[in-house]
């Protein structure tokens, strides 16, 4: 895994990290942490296990992905974006959003504030608001930090490729590769900036935001690479050629301008940073704390 920014290559050997320049670290180098899908990864991915009665299979195995990426990024500074809470200010606006999600898994939630211990012995800064999701942490962290230090994002969802720039790296914790802008044109169609029109469109059955009935991204990437822009669009749709699809489009238009609102993601909460070197000087007594002896190997 090298880092930002010399187009970075995954390597799942721990092979060391070397920078293309020392410009690229002269103002430092923060990596933000979508935690809640590294916890659910691990959850499914690790089997479950307890120590002295106590669940920590997803925590072994968060502890497990945090300590390959912190000692790929040594010498910068780590922040953990949380969810806080199951209902946000996207709810105040469309009461159905995230309805169709299933209930966190008592033994995920017994297990939180023990991944919150463990961001602290590993010198990450943690952070969470409530009526907000870790997306809009991340994206307000972004906003106010991006002009003076360059960012890594870790993290699967596709909503936070809407911040990827020249300063900014997201790094797909699935598919285990930074996202380059030719990725994005080959998944959304479209250029980075245009990632959020797309998703207006198009909708996503995961966090049930509604978008457009029957259109796909293709469709909605066509429509944006005409119109340019989902206002574009909505302000033109009338001038639309009369066909079905078209007609469905112009009755349900406010609610692409309503997915718009919802996959939005707010990045003007209060949040100040206050840049310092993430360290490991602690990770030995947690990890010997909860009995993961592979980990301290």
């Amino acid at each position: 895994m090298v880092g930002y920014l010399s187009k970075p290559i995954i390597s799942d050997n721990n092979a060391s990290v070397k920078t293309t320049a020392d410009k690229e670290r002269k103002n430092g180098l923060i990596n933000l942490i979508d935690v809640s899908g590294f916890i659910y990864r691990a959850f499914y991915a690790f089997p479950r296990f307890t120590h002295k009665d106590v669940e920590v299979g997803a925590l072994y195995g968060f502890c497990s992905e945090m300590l390959k990426i912190a000692s790929q990024f040594k010498g910068s500074m780590f922040a953990a974006a949380f969810d806080c809470g199951k209902k946000t200010f996207r709810n105040e606006i469309y009461p159905e959003y995230k309805a169709n999600r299933k209930e966190t898994p008592k033994e995920i939630l017994s297990q939180i504030p023990l991944i919150k211990e463990a961001c602290e012995s590993f010198g990450f800064t943690s952070i969470e608001r409530p009526g907000f999701e870790a997306d809009d942490i991340i994206a307000t962290c972004v906003k106010a930090n991006s002009d003076r230090y360059k960012i890594n994002i870790f993290s699967s969802d596709k909503d936070l490729l809407q911040l990827l720039d020249d300063n900014v790296a997201v790094y797909d914790s699935m598919k285990k590769k930074f996202v380059t802008e030719e990725d994005v044109v080959e998944k959304f169609g479209v250029p980075r900036d245009k990632v959020l029109d797309v998703l207006s469109l198009m909708g996503d059955s995961s966090d049930n935001i509604p978008g457009v009935s029957g259109i796909g991204p293709k469709t909605a990437a066509s429509l944006i690479n005409e119109f340019g822009s989902l206002e574009n669009l909505i302000s033109r749709v009338d001038s639309l050629p009369n066909n079905k699809k078209n007609e469905t489009l112009k009755k349900e238009i406010d609610k692409a301008a309503l997915s718009k609102r919802l996959a939005s993601l707010r990045d003007d909460l209060d949040i100040t940073l206050e840049y310092r070197i993430s360290n490991l000087d602690n990770a030995n007594e947690f990890l010997s704390k909860f009995g993961f002896n592979s980990l301290l190997r």
